[in-house]
């Protein structure tokens, strides 16, 4: 019984491992962190798109920022 219990947990983990991965090669600079937290808010019902697109913003943001903190 203990197998049944711990093969969603280890398939889970796997899945995780592969995001990592693919998050990785396409250079998004998310830590397994923030990649975990985004992949929560798409399965509670964020839009993917719309997220990226605030990631982005965030990033411009925050760039702007340290480039006014620099000057």
């Amino acid at each position: 019984m203990a197998d049944t219990e711990t093969s969603p947990i280890i398939a889970a983990k796997e899945t995780f491992e592969t995001l990592k991965e693919i998050s990785k090669l396409l250079n998004t600079g998310l830590d397994a962190e923030t990649l975990s937290i985004c992949v929560r808010l798409c399965e509670n019902g964020v839009n993917p798109e719309a997220l990226a697109t605030v990631i982005k913003e965030l990033r411009k943001e925050t760039a702007g920022l340290k480039n006014t903190e620099e000057k």
